[in-house]
């Protein structure tokens, strides 16, 4: 049955009844056009309701006079507002909607709501007249969007894409001001702010469909545009963007976690491309880590997102050989006072390895068979890793992913231990009521047997203290007595102490002084102690002295083996040394060079280490990642001796001394000689393959 079939029996009619709807055609668009350009003033839309509502008229009476009947207006409309024209009529009805929208604002502005901050308005246009012909606007232009919902445009198949459209591009263009006037961050609040705003706008024009179609795609269109600088917010400028990793939680909310596999293979290629690199180093690789194991908690409740990036960042942490010594000094030092607090907020009693785990269904831990929250439960999200529970992924923090890059926590604990007897042995800023409170913490992840032997250490600093105190009183009544602070260890309990053992010669050169001071100090051991025999280690420690250099006094804490052989030649009548034999002075050529006995002083660049030491041969094992370090070293591939130094001495371990930077020196030399690396200037560079090829061609 065809349109007209329903409508007359003369075909005749029907042709007349098309013909006259379509002359009407160019009529209304026209109209609509020509008022488009003038739709902030109410009065051209009344005027274009009235062209509508009269060509409506004007059809219904043409049926009535040609006896076609009484026909459904939105059979002429099929003619004059075809289907196939929908993009157009979304174009024409364009300006009368956004000057609806800009009514609706101008109606409820107000300074002191969030959506209006950074608004300058001119005081003209906010003032309570304008306010009411805002209102008036926007209550009168319902009838306008009533004729185009039902009249003979019959709009209702083409006005919801067409406002659907509107309220996404009002949305960018908001949200776009929003990072502009607020230092390129965009706030969870004000996105609410817009979206019901917005959402109140379509409900004012019945058109309530309309938001609901499009607000789910704002969200992504949202999250997908900070998704662009995540790897920033979250491991470059984190806790700076705090407030729109909260933004992309929002969105991730509100769209059931659309985009976060997206994210998260976006997140591990910037990962690898930026910060997986033989040029960052170590202690960096860590800040990142940690800001992304905070960020990523924020951002994504269900940690997915972060176990999987953390995860390739843990695995390229283990391959590293000062990643042990890195994270117990950031965890104790950098980062103690962030992470007490996390310490204190505990899941567990005790930590879990992470093999352990591995497995494991959660919900039957002794902690979750309470079965409290039940009506909560979810299950797990579909991209989660096969094996992780809910609790035993969400309930990790900065402080367990830091350790879970050991591997275990036994491997924790020792460098732990080895690190804590350092400090306090060999500190002169050792803060034993700190390392106790730190301990108190760390009881809170481990067991009590697993910390057992750092208790014992703390317990013997303390005590050591008690006896300082009377050591103390005894030297004030002893005038000229050197004081003397000691750490009493014991040995069962902390780990090997490495210490220079003194030669003969020097042990039987000590300072009477410096011996009465350490004999005093045995002697009120043994008083207090009487069961224990005390070994004094004299090269371990240092020593706090005042120094006179070319007439200029400067205090230094050194260790004891050079204060031990700076004490020796205050010894004024020891037969070993004397005024004639030796000098303290800055200026090696000011020692005179011509007395019996003395070496000739030769120029820094003359001067070589020794090569061929066990240091420097040691130094081997890493030429594969000096060579890599140097060649991606910003900004031009040159580096220092100076910089490796402090590179090798990371990868020992915190007890050990490491390479000097005469080894370092050395080394780099040797790589020199051998055409690997080019010095100039002090810096070094490697040698392109393609440059060595055309040096040493072949058949030359």
């Amino acid at each position: 049955m065809s349109l007209f079939d329903r409508m007359t029996t003369s075909p005749e009619a029907a042709r007349q009844y098309r013909e006259f709807c379509i002359s009407k055609k160019r009529e209304v668009w026209e109209a609509l056009i020509q008022y488009s350009k003038q739709a902030k003033h109410i009065e051209k839309v009344y005027d274009m309701t009235t062209v509508l509502q009269r060509v409506q008229q004007e059809c219904l009476v043409f049926a009535l006079d040609n006896g076609i009947g009484n026909p459904d207006v939105h059979h002429a409309a099929e003619l004059i507002f075809p289907l196939s024209m929908q993009k157009v009529v979304i174009q024409v009805l364009r300006p009368y909607f956004l000057s609806h929208w800009a009514n609706f604002r101008l109606a409820g502005y107000n300074p002191i709501r969030k959506i209006d901050h950074g608004i300058d308005l001119n005081e003209d246009l906010w003032t309570d007249q304008k306010k009411e012909r805002n209102q008036q606007y926007v209550h009168d232009f319902t009838a306008f969007v009533n004729e185009l919902k039902t009249g003979i445009v019959n709009a209702n198949r083409h006005i919801n894409a067409a406002v659907s459209l509107y309220i996404r591009e009002l949305a960018a263009s908001m949200v776009m001001h929003e990072k502009q006037a607020f230092d390129n961050e965009l706030r969870c609040s004000m996105l609410q702010e817009y979206m019901e705003s917005l959402r109140i706008w379509a409900d004012a024009m019945t058109l309530q469909d309309a938001y609901h179609l499009v607000s789910d795609q704002i969200y992504k269109d949202v999250f997908q545009m900070l998704s662009k600088n995540a790897y920033e917010m979250v491991a470059v400028q984190f806790p700076q963007k705090f407030r729109e990793i909260i933004t992309m939680k929002y969105c991730l909310m509100k769209t059931g976690n659309y985009g976060r596999d997206a994210l998260t293979k976006r997140l591990i290629f910037s990962v690898e491309t930026n910060l997986l690199i033989a040029s960052v180093d170590t202690k960096t690789i860590l800040q990142a880590y940690a800001s992304c194991v905070e960020a990523l908690r924020e951002m994504d409740s269900s940690c997915v997102v972060m176990h999987k990036v953390c995860g390739v960042i843990r695995e390229y942490l283990k391959r590293r050989p000062d990643t042990v010594q890195q994270i117990i000094t950031y965890i104790t030092s950098s980062k103690k006072n962030e992470l007490e607090k996390d310490m204190s907020k505990t899941v567990r009693s005790a930590m879990m390895d992470e093999e352990e785990l591995r497995g494991v269904n959660d919900d039957f831990l002794p902690e979750n068979m309470e079965c409290k929250g039940w009506d909560t439960w979810t299950p797990n999200p579909t991209d989660a890793n096969v094996g992780d529970g809910a609790p035993g992924r969400q309930g990790v923090d900065v402080f367990n992913m830091l350790v879970s890059v050991y591997g275990s926590k036994e491997l924790f604990v020792k460098e732990y231990r080895n690190l804590l007897a350092e400090r306090l042995s060999g500190s002169d800023k050792k803060d034993a009521f700190f390392e106790k409170r730190y301990l108190d913490l760390l009881k809170l992840r481990f067991q009590y047997s697993e910390l057992q032997h750092c208790e014992v250490m703390l317990r013997d600093v303390m005590q050591s203290q008690e006896i300082d105190c009377r050591c103390e009183n005894v030297r004030e009544l002893t005038p000229g007595m050197i004081p003397v602070s000691g750490c009493v260890a014991s040995s069962h309990y902390w780990p090997k102490l490495e210490h220079e053992t003194t030669t003969k010669e020097l042990a039987d050169l000590y300072p009477p002084s410096l011996l009465a001071a350490v004999a005093a100090y045995e002697g009120m051991y043994a008083m207090n102690k009487r069961d224990r025999k005390m070994f004094v280690y004299k090269c371990v420690g240092c020593m706090e002295l005042e120094i006179e250099v070319d007439g200029v006094k400067i205090e230094r804490t050194i260790p004891n083996a050079f204060a031990q052989a700076l004490l020796l030649f205050l010894e004024k009548e020891n037969p070993v040394i004397s005024s004639d034999t030796w000098s303290l002075t800055k200026n090696a050529a000011g020692i005179l060079p011509n007395q019996a006995g003395a070496p000739e002083v030769a120029d820094d660049e003359d001067v070589e280490p020794e090569e061929n030491s066990d240091m420097v041969d040691a130094l081997e094992q890493y030429w594969g990642y000096t060579k890599n370090y140097i060649a991606n070293h910003s900004p031009n591939g040159e580096v220092k001796a100076e910089r490796m130094h402090r590179v090798y001495r990371m990868f020992g371990s915190p007890t050990s001394a490491g390479p000097s930077i005469d080894h370092v020196t050395a080394f780099l030399q040797r790589k020199v000689a051998l055409g690997l690396l080019t010095c100039i200037n002090g810096s070094y560079r490697v040698v392109e393959e393609k440059k060595k090829a055309n040096e040493n061609p072949e058949g030359q």
